[in-house]
């Protein structure tokens, strides 16, 4: 994790206050927002650029002891945290057929079906040929 891409610094919103981190290298996906690690919540939440920025400033000289635990914190919640970029957006929910898979499950029986008939066919062999005689 590069410093370069990490700001630290210090959102004044009242009782909702907080340090906070940005890593300029997680990405909404919409420009109008931005993520940013808030470490009194202990997680990544994405905020409109219009609202938040005029909130956020850096951290002064006696907030710079809150970089190491907002880098330490925000290291462990970015382990599991998916931007919402990065999230799969068009899989189906686990239960759900979609018309296509619903399609190829049709399909799969009618190869089944097929499968099964020549199988049988297979098997007589000998017996169609005698009959056709």
């Amino acid at each position: 994790m590069s410093d370069n891409n990490l700001w630290y610094g210090y959102l004044e919103a009242g009782a909702k206050s907080s340090p906070v981190l940005m890593d300029r290298r997680l990405n909404t996906g919409d420009p109008k927002t931005l993520y940013l690690f808030n470490l009194n919540r202990g997680e990544i939440l994405e905020y409109k650029r219009e609202i938040i920025e005029p909130k956020l400033r850096e951290l002064n000289a006696q907030e710079q002891a809150y970089t190491s635990e907002l880098k330490s914190a925000f290291g462990k919640v970015r382990s599991g945290f998916i931007p919402r970029v990065g999230r799969a957006s068009n899989i189906a929910e686990q239960g759900q057929l979609t018309e296509t898979r619903a399609a190829n499950d049709e399909l799969d029986k009618d190869d089944d079906v097929l499968d099964s008939i020549i199988d049988s066919d297979e098997a007589l062999g000998d017996e169609w040929e005698e009959e056709e005689a």
